[in-house]
């Protein structure tokens, strides 16, 4: 049963993926709250959109659709919700952008291997999009080891003129 699961949180001050159980009527489903700090990504994504778009803000609404392709072939019936499911989780007072989705069906599924794909596919978004020769580590740190090397990455950027 999904009610029995606790919320399993990624948050750090460039993003966040959060997996909750919720009862919606008869039905218990996940609901993924996944954000990017619009403000942290800037010196990233600055002058670096090659395909258009801002590659943090695109690449989260790819992830989203990424996620739900992943719940499809787990079983699960993945939902787009609108609202105020995500507020609140944002670590800091910055430009966030959010993208909630719920999850019915979901016990083939673990909050862990959502929040895991997630992570690791909006990293591979945008360092693919921005054109860096960063590499993403096959599993993915703590929350503050990815953000210092996040920070890094960002003090590496050379400044716009």
């Amino acid at each position: 049963m999904l009610e029995m699961l606790n919320k399993r949180e990624y948050i750090n001050d460039f993003l966040y993926f959060v997996v909750r159980p919720e009862r919606r009527g008869d039905k218990e489903v996940l609901i993924l709250c996944s954000g990017v700090n619009l403000t942290r990504f800037s010196p990233i994504t600055k002058n670096r959109y090659g395909i258009g778009g801002n590659p943090v803000l695109s690449g989260l609404q790819l992830v989203k659709y990424d996620l739900c392709a992943f719940a499809l072939s787990k079983g699960a019936v993945p939902r787009d919700i609108w609202g105020y499911h995500c507020d609140g989780i944002a670590p800091t007072q910055e430009a966030w952008y959010a993208e909630p989705l719920q999850i019915a069906n979901a016990e083939n599924l673990s909050p862990e291997e959502i929040i895991s794909f997630g992570v690791r596919s909006l990293l591979q978004k945008v360092i693919t999009c921005t054109r860096l020769g960063y590499e993403i580590p096959d599993t993915i740190p703590s929350p503050a080891d990815l953000q210092n090397y996040l920070e890094d990455m960002c003090r590496a950027m050379p400044q716009a003129a």
